[in-house]
């Protein structure tokens, strides 16, 4: 049974502020019997990713409930529902009250966890999930997150995180699921991206006014201003696919236009991040063909902005996009 737990004034206030977000028609009461309500939260979980204002607005709704084991659901799907709208500090006060009221539920510390990973606090992301696995041991995506977060931690390591890795991925009757990371040398990671930059160089009338640099990883300080901790790359302009950009010229016509340009501008730098690329890929061919996919989005960012690229690459996997734990992971 949950313990008892009463919401403080702060985060009736929080969630006052949060029920600003949901638009009305997500606010009408549903008509469900008390017994039901636990399987509601359940199933607007289940949806949360396609509909998180639905969520949202059924969370709020049980906030004031008289049984705290409702409470402590709606705030865990409260944060889960923030979260996919990108509101990640409003994700992680929600999922804090939720594990503070009841530090046993693996549900909270998971929401809490990866609402911390968000905001680049990965510290205290990687004590969360220590406790987590300690109740959950056989939740998957935990132990690949705790991957990833180690390799925050100690980015210069090669072998960081790789038994969380391997965990994970032994947990998983899909074997494409989770993967171990294949880890690549410094030398030859460029070497590959090298290679890539000089053929779009000979499809685009090269050579570019551009270079290649690799990092292990995005800079902490701009994780902690909202950029995805797992982007493989970074370029002065538009972006799509898995990168991110800050271009302030983007929205100019003439030569910024989509497909206006045949070369890459004078002084861009495209930036690949190591170790997000890698994360997603168990062997050497799969890593040689998400450098290249990695590349193509990176020219097509600098040249044709939105376009599609072709190339398919390593399923795009991340551990804090799961769905909470459930009994069968204890």
């Amino acid at each position: 049974m949950a313990p008892d737990f009463e919401l403080d004034k702060p985060l009736r206030n929080a969630a006052a502020r949060w029920l600003n977000l949901v638009p009305a028609d997500h606010r009408m009461r549903a008509r469900e019997s008390d017994k039901d309500v636990l399987e509601t939260l359940r199933e607007h979980a289940r949806s949360c990713p396609d509909h998180p204002l639905s969520a949202l607005g059924a969370a709020h709704r049980h906030l004031g409930d008289p049984v705290p084991a409702v409470r402590i659901a709606s705030l865990v799907l409260a944060s889960e529902a923030l979260w996919w709208l990108g509101h990640f500090e409003d994700a992680r006060t929600a999922a804090q009250a939720a594990a503070d009221a009841d530090p046993a539920s693996a549900q909270a510390l998971w929401r809490l966890a990866v609402a911390l990973y968000r905001l680049g606090r990965f510290a205290e992301a990687d004590e969360r999930l220590d406790d987590l696995l300690g109740l959950a041991s056989r939740f998957a995506p935990g132990w690949a997150l705790r991957g990833q977060v180690k390799v925050w931690l100690e980015a210069d390591n090669p072998a960081a995180g790789r038994t969380d890795f391997a965990a994970a991925a032994a947990l998983t009757s899909d074997s494409g699921t989770w993967v171990v990371p294949y880890r690549m040398a410094r030398a030859d990671f460029q070497a590959a991206a090298l290679a890539e930059l000089r053929v779009h160089d000979s499809q685009t009338g090269g050579p570019a006014d551009a270079r290649v640099d690799v990092v292990w990883l995005p800079d902490k300080a701009r994780v902690e201003r909202g950029v995805d901790p797992d982007r493989r790359w970074h370029l002065a302009g538009l972006s799509t696919g898995s990168g991110d950009s800050d271009n302030v010229f983007s929205g100019l016509g003439g030569d910024f236009a989509a497909g206006a340009r045949s070369r890459v501008s004078f002084g861009s730098r495209f930036v690949l991040y190591q170790r997000n690329i890698e994360n997603l890929c168990g062997d050497r061919a799969a890593l040689g063909e998400e450098i290249r996919k990695s590349v193509a989005e990176l020219y097509d960012a600098a040249l044709e902005p939105n376009a599609t690229v072709a190339i398919k690459g390593a399923p795009e996997q991340h551990a804090e996009g799961a769905d909470i734990p459930s009994d069968e992971d204890g």
